[in-house]
């Protein structure tokens, strides 16, 4: 599509002429409200005259609805450099008027292509594919249903504030979000802040010169540790998120604001508003010491293949170690007492007595008085019963399942050796799988309930033909959900490894609801559907990603009250939540509307959507997708809606 400007309906027809436009320009005067209306331009021919001013007016105002098209200037040849100053965020070429026809046209034929993204070039690859895999390694257990909307291209400009405590990663989210979650071309530039930092630093981080030219762009710059400024200086830089560069600098702008900050509050209110777009609070290590054990092995894991070293195991004593310590310096902590505990020795498993921090032993452990340090004993977890206490009459399950045969020397059972503290049981540290574990245990524990309160009522109340009746359809009732339970348990229990196809996710949704929908009309739901039809397509196992989406939209629907509504939405993106492309399907889950109170009524609360933590549909829905390398984030911070948002490779 070909724009073709000038305030001269005369010269706009030589221009369509020189340009050999076709049925799709549209030619107008700069100030044509038909431009509103119009299809967008992928080039703008712009022809400039006089003192620019219509030109510079009409180039503001669709620039922010043209972001990727080509502008093509004319200006007389003496004011061509005048051309390239005023129209400078536009990047334009540039051409004397009137131009050579044939080079006229090559220019428009080429624009498009000038304008287009370029690929990554092989040197940058590994960078991102390690910044990839480090954010993989630090932030898998966490749910973070911000991280989808920072890194959606459509809020690429949005600022974001991310919170937590030095350590917990908070640079590494910034740069994630800025590699995969900005379209715009530009570096990554980061400021330590301090109570010294001066605006003129800020100034100069972006590569602004004192009298206002931009000699580097800067595409992201990050402010860590913002709440580190002082109170004038956070002030500035409010100003500069808000209108724009103050004293007339950084002409070039910037792509996206990111901040980080350990306290929100210690940041001064005007700044926060403006800064906290998307906010994202990381927790601190000490909060989900879960994620201790995968992020060991991960990082171990990692460490030895960058070395071409086989695999090295942490025995399951110093993974006691680690998690019993508080980490005060988070995951960073952690990473480093790893690294180094690989790097100082050979051991494999690697045992609480190896491991170290800065030279020293990180948590060396006393043995019986007089014994070296080679005497040095694992922890052994509460669980396992000493074999030297004295025998209890009745037996536990315990000391049955560790007890050695008959014939065993008593003087050889001091301590249950490595075999027994590695079979040790382990929290789950998959956030899919401990959302079903308690979803499972919702979904058993009420039927249950039931189940047990009339069967103790039973004795008493035998007689009462009219309980016994009550009594047989509640058991019955209640063991034929616990049977679909199972059965949906077993199903999921039986998927193999995925066979992975492409796979037309909108026809399998589409499929999903055409069976769905006389129940959709009994319930009189209003289920609207934007669903992605250009590239539909998304990589996996046809008949598991079947299952997930039967049990996303199963669980959907129970989740709203009768007349609510459901959104579903799907779209490709080119970068996703791990770097590659994805299909990311949206479903929003709404009440229905409550009808204002009339006069002086007191307003009453409509039923509302059912909480989605323990619902156990979408927590399989979460298990297949995650077994597919996808994402699964659920957000219930509004009380009357819930988001529930998946990225499944494509």
């Amino acid at each position: 599509m070909l724009w073709i400007v000038h305030r001269s309906p005369q010269l706009r027809t030589a221009l369509a002429r020189l340009a050999a436009a076709g049925e799709d320009a549209f030619l107008g005067a700069p100030e044509d409200p038909g431009f509103d209306a119009a299809p967008a331009a992928d080039v703008v021919l712009l022809g400039l005259a006089e003192d620019f001013e219509s030109e510079l007016q009409f180039a503001h105002r669709a620039r922010g609805r043209l972001p990727d098209a080509a502008w093509i200037l004319l200006a007389e040849p003496d004011r061509v450099a005048d051309a390239r100053r005023l129209f400078d965020r536009l990047e334009p070429e540039v051409m004397g008027y009137p131009p050579e026809a044939a080079v006229l046209r090559e220019s428009i034929r080429s624009a498009p292509r000038r304008r287009r993204r370029e690929p990554l070039p092989l040197s940058l690859r590994p960078f991102r594919d390690a910044l990839n895999e480090r954010f993989a390694r630090w932030f898998a257990d966490l749910e973070l249903p911000e991280l989808f909307r920072a890194l959606d291209p459509h809020l690429a400009h949005v600022p974001v504030l991310i919170l937590g405590e030095p350590g917990t990663g908070r640079a590494l989210l910034a740069r994630y979000i800025h590699a995969f979650g900005s379209p715009a071309a530009g570096g990554f530039t980061e400021v330590i802040c301090t109570a010294g930092t001066s605006p003129a630093e800020l100034r100069e981080a972006v590569g602004v010169a004192s009298r206002g030219t931009s000699t580097r762009p800067a595409g992201t710059l990050c402010l860590t540790d913002l709440d580190r400024l002082g109170s004038a200086t956070q002030r500035w830089v409010q100003r500069w998120i808000e209108f724009e560069p103050p004293d007339e600098s950084a002409r070039e702008g910037l792509a996206r604001w990111i901040g980080t900050a350990r306290d929100a509050a210690a940041v001064e209110p005007s700044l926060r508003q403006v800064l906290a777009g998307l906010c994202l609070r990381i927790p601190p290590l000490r909060e989900r010491i879960q994620s201790v054990v995968s992020f060991t092995h991960a990082t171990a894991r990692e460490w030895c293949r960058a070395r071409g070293e086989r695999n090295r195991e942490f025995h399951a004593g110093a993974i006691a170690v680690l998690e019993e310590y508080p980490w005060p310096g988070n995951l960073r902590e952690l990473e480093a007492v790893i690294v180094q505990t690989l790097s100082a020795g050979a051991a494999d498993p690697i045992r609480a007595a190896d491991l170290q921090l800065e030279g020293a032993r990180f948590a060396p452990l006393a043995g019986q008085p007089g014994s070296s340090d080679d005497a040095v004993l694992e922890p052994v977890p509460e669980w396992i019963v000493d074999a030297s206490a004295e025998p209890s009459a009745e037996p536990t399950l315990e000391t049955v399942l560790l007890e050695e045969p008959e014939e065993t020397p008593e003087a050889s059972l001091p301590i249950i050796e490595a075999e027994a503290l590695e079979a040790a049981p382990r929290a789950i540290p998959d956030p899919s799988l401990r959302r079903l574990a308690g979803a499972v245990a919702h979904e058993v524990r009420n039927p249950l309930s039931s189940i047990r309160t009339f069967a103790q009522l039973l004795p008493e109340r035998y007689r009462d033909s009219e309980f016994r009746q009550r009594f047989a359809e509640i058991v019955n009732r209640d063991v034929m959900r616990i049977e679909e339970v199972v059965t949906r348990l077993g199903r999921l229990a039986s998927l193999t490894e995925p066979d992975l196809e492409k796979v037309d996710i909108t026809a399998l949704l589409e499929e999903i609801l055409l069976e769905r929908a006389d129940a959709i009309r009994g319930r009189r739901l209003l289920v609207l559907r934007e669903l992605e039809t250009q590239q539909p397509f998304a990589i996996g196992d046809r008949d598991q990603l079947r299952f997930a989406f039967e049990a996303l939209v199963n669980g959907s629907l129970s989740l709203v009250p009768d007349r609510g509504d459901v959104f579903i939405a799907s779209r490709y993106h080119g970068s996703g939540p791990h770097g590659g492309a994805s299909a990311r399907i949206l479903l929003r889950l709404r009440p229905p509307e409550r009808p204002a109170p009339a006069g002086d009524e007191p307003t009453v609360a409509g039923p509302a959507v059912a909480p989605a933590e323990n619902a156990l549909e979408l927590a399989i829905t979460e298990t297949i997708i995650r077994g597919h390398g996808g994402a699964f984030a659920v957000d219930t911070s509004d009380r009357d809606e819930v988001v529930i948002i998946l990225d499944i490779p494509a």
